[in-house]
């Protein structure tokens, strides 16, 4: 996964992916808030919410299931995420994620300030 600044696609519905294990009680709120907020300067309007709480990445995730089917179809243009480790745990798994969605035309943005390498994902 290389990071590039590019702008995000305004042009389709925006996303925001989230993944907790264990369950998490508060559903990620904090990152989602964040999330939300970074979409909002990014003027990509309120993104749909695809939330896999409790789920480990080795496990059917069907809400990261339905967001690719939808990404597939051409229906999200941006996924906004903390980073790629919601996806999965392992950093070739997570970049094949990455890469479908690319494919299916839709970039993924890293949340800024989460790392040395944050923005977009590519």
């Amino acid at each position: 996964m290389t990071i590039s600044h590019d702008h995000p696609v305004r042009t389709r519905s925006a996303a925001v992916y989230l993944r907790c294990y264990p369950y998490d009680h508060w559903n990620m709120d904090a990152h989602r808030w964040a999330l939300e907020d970074y979409a909002h300067r990014l003027a990509l309007g309120v993104p749909e919410l695809y939330l896999d709480n409790g789920a480990s990445s080795n496990e059917l995730r069907p809400r990261l299931r339905l967001l690719l089917a939808r990404a597939s179809k051409g229906q999200v243009g941006t996924v906004l995420v903390p980073g790629p480790w919601v996806f999965s745990l392992d950093r070739t798994t997570a970049g094949a994620v990455v890469q479908f969605l690319h494919a299916a035309g839709t970039q993924v943005v890293e949340l800024p300030g989460r790392g040395p390498r944050a923005g977009a994902l590519r």
